[in-house]
């Protein structure tokens, strides 16, 4: 999967944090620059400066959902080795990877119709910044399935 400027996710599953990070560094000056323009107590400072917290936020809950759980030192007290984790089974560990790609699909797109708003600005990246259906491309594959079967119209793509 590429990651460069031609890089577009079509599913959840290839939301990169290159893709999440490039919202960031678009956004971040234009909300900084509306924070400079304005006075601590104007309502164009606090609407740009709880936008730029809703984008941050965005981006770390991502990241943490990209990246996995943290590994690291639990405290403990006892001294005694922690018991071991009981292994999931696959159908466990099939439904935890869609709920983590559905917690990303939902926060890209919160992320995408933020930005949205400048998608007529220079630097927009219109092609890389789409909200993406399906987790998958068999969820996709899955979808598509059932409307032909139900001889529905297909989906068409943006």
């Amino acid at each position: 999967m590429s990651t460069g400027p031609e890089h577009k996710p079509l599913h959840a599953v290839d939301v990169t944090m290159d893709d999440v990070w490039a919202v960031v560094d678009f956004l971040t000056p234009r909300l900084e620059s509306l924070e400079r323009a304005h006075d601590g107590g104007a309502d164009e400072h606090r609407a740009a400066s709880a936008l730029a917290e809703a984008v941050c936020m965005f981006a770390l809950t991502i990241d943490a959902e990209i990246r996995g759980p943290l590994t690291g030192r639990v405290h403990n007290p006892s001294g005694r080795p922690p018991a071991p984790a009981p292994t999931p089974t696959e159908s466990e560990r099939i439904a935890e990877e869609r709920q983590r790609l559905t917690r990303i699909k939902e926060y890209w797109n919160q992320l995408c119709a933020v930005v949205e708003v400048w998608r007529e600005s220079d630097g927009y990246d219109l092609a890389r910044w789409q909200r993406v259906s399906f987790l998958d491309a068999a969820a996709e594959a899955e979808y598509e399935r059932l409307v032909a079967e139900a001889g529905l119209r297909p989906r068409r793509r943006s």
